[in-house]
């Protein structure tokens, strides 16, 4: 089984050595020149574990996945992307970190998806969702939700805009 190397950790991702050719081969992270090192967020890294893809070391301890969370976990978000992530790679989605704490990436065909990932229960104001929504089609991305249950099932939302110009126009017809 292939080893990867928690070498440290920048800006809230991790950085990894060993095998650079698998984390590549699955599209997780991305590369960085100056610490010459993959550096994956930790829902990537959590999925590596998961699916027993890679042996994952820090020092002489193999993480599991709770060593992985206690150790490096500083988002309430954190679980619940690791659980999106699966869900999407599962069902045949390339996935990987977004741009934020709570946001995935995916592209599918020629469509591009940024997925927030959000708690059943966890209010979010309008402002916020509009906010994201512009964010996300403002860098060419389709918005979708992620809402994690209790259980751990995922249902997904598209958001689409719809200006009133629009609407008024459908409805004189």
């Amino acid at each position: 089984m292939e080893e990867l190397v928690v070498v440290g950790e920048i800006d809230g991702r991790l950085a990894i050595s060993g095998s650079s050719d698998l984390v590549s081969k699955l599209g997780l992270g991305t590369y960085s020149k100056v610490h010459k090192a993959y550096m994956l967020d930790i829902a990537e890294l959590a999925y590596v574990i998961f699916k027993n893809l890679a042996c994952v070391k820090d020092g002489e301890e193999t993480l599991d996945l709770k060593k992985l969370f206690a150790k490096y976990s500083r988002s309430k978000y954190d679980w619940i992307k690791f659980t999106v992530l699966t869900d999407l790679r599962n069902r045949g989605r390339r996935t990987r970190s977004g741009f934020s704490q709570n946001t995935l990436i995916y592209e599918w065909g020629s469509r591009k998806m940024m997925v927030f990932v959000t708690e059943e229960n966890s209010p979010i104001t309008a402002n916020e969702l509009v906010e994201w929504v512009k964010t996300s089609l403002s860098k060419g991305y389709q918005p979708v939700i992620a809402v994690v249950d209790a259980h751990g099932d995922v249902t997904y939302y598209t958001m689409h805009t719809l200006r009133i110009e629009d609407i008024a126009g459908v409805l004189s017809k």
